[in-house]
């Protein structure tokens, strides 16, 4: 009798040890539902290749990549620039094929082709009928989501990148493209038009609204990190009222080699964090001076980053040498200590939240 339950104690104990190691090492599961994710969106190689998106479950932690590819059969091509989700649709941002693919955002099965937007960037959803989506082409692209067709194009300075709907208005970043500009065109996104071109600071590369109503606008400044040039210029962070356009604050950096980049805010509304050489930086929107030495300590700049609001999260991109296979990595937002980190495409560019 004692043989028998030790033989099925160790049988049991082999089962399960069994089906650990295989759920493992099983390649071939798949999220079957793709609600409760992050979407990464991966450039994929300069001016060759394709772009790919890549998911991570909250569910079971699952990761899988090139999802656009297995479930349509086709490449997305390049360069995939970002990703939004909107009345669960995703809209893939194909910057260098001049398109924008849609997708549910549930099965990530195609649905239609945004065609004739060139060099597009990023997407924001307006109404329920209607998105602004940017375009390189100087202009923001008017989108009727019913026909997924471009209806109107309104002017904006030079290379338009990210958008911000506050209100009745949309603030655009004009990051100058393949140039330098220092534009923040505002919208009117009931008549679609231009209320006013206004001077934040040179490439514009993040934007953030807190809970006060105020919008932060992170200016990178001229140059490059790990590029030195007699031309650069500081960076600058810029706290903007959203009704006047009146700038309420404003922090300078005091390195012209060194740029910030990247903006992002808590779930709270009250604190911001941002890329600079050394990692990435935590500053509350009650400070009046700008922090000293990193939240989270990295070497090399991140290349993406994002704030999962839901779980209180950091989520950031590190493109390696642009040429393998990035990887992300998470951290707590409230201590700045690591949490996972998992293998996604080529140049991780973009996050997208899809709860």
């Amino acid at each position: 009798m004692r043989y028998i339950f030790k033989l099925l104690t160790f049988c049991l104990i082999f089962l399960i040890t069994f089906q650990a190691c295989k759920k493992d090492n099983d390649t071939s599961l798949e999220i079957l539902d793709y609600r409760n994710c992050v979407f990464i969106s991966n450039e994929g190689p300069f001016n060759s290749g394709t772009g790919t998106i890549s998911a991570k479950s909250f569910v079971n932690g699952i990761v899988e990549n090139e999802i656009f590819q297995k479930m349509n059969n086709y490449p997305l091509g390049n360069i995939v620039q970002s990703i939004e989700v909107y009345r669960d649709l995703a809209y893939i941002i194909v910057n260098n094929m001049n398109k924008v693919e849609v997708v549910d955002a549930k099965t990530f099965k195609s649905i239609a082709t945004i065609d004739d937007i060139v060099l597009p960037r990023y997407f924001l959803g307006i109404s329920e009928n209607k998105a602004y989506i940017s375009s390189w082409d100087n202009v923001v692209a008017v989108v009727d989501l019913n026909t997924n067709s471009v209806i109107k194009q309104i002017p904006t300075g030079t290379g338009p990148e990210k958008m911000i709907k506050v209100n009745d208005k949309v603030f655009v970043l004009n990051q100058g493209g393949f140039s330098i500009d220092s534009v923040l065109t505002i919208i009117d996104c009931e008549a679609d038009t231009v209320l006013e071109n206004r001077i934040v600071g040179e490439k514009p590369s993040g934007i953030q609204l807190d809970k006060n109503n105020n919008l932060w606008i992170m200016c990178s400044g001229k140059g490059w990190n790990g590029i030195p040039d007699t031309s650069s210029t500081r960076g600058k962070l810029v706290c903007l009222d959203p009704d006047n356009y009146s700038i309420k604050k404003e922090f300078i950096f005091p390195l012209i080699e060194k740029h910030p980049e990247k903006l992002i805010i808590n779930s709270e509304a009250d604190v911001l964090f941002y890329s600079y050489p050394g990692g990435i930086y935590r500053m509350e929107i009650t400070d009046n001076v700008l922090p000293q030495s990193p939240f989270i300590h990295r070497e090399n700049i991140f290349y993406s980053l994002a704030f999962d609001k839901m779980n209180n999260r950091i989520f950031a991109g590190d493109a390696l040498d642009y040429v393998q296979n990035g990887i992300v990595f998470s951290y707590n937002a409230v201590d700045g200590m690591p949490l996972d980190s998992f293998n996604v495409g080529i140049i991780p560019g973009d996050f997208c939240f899809y709860y």
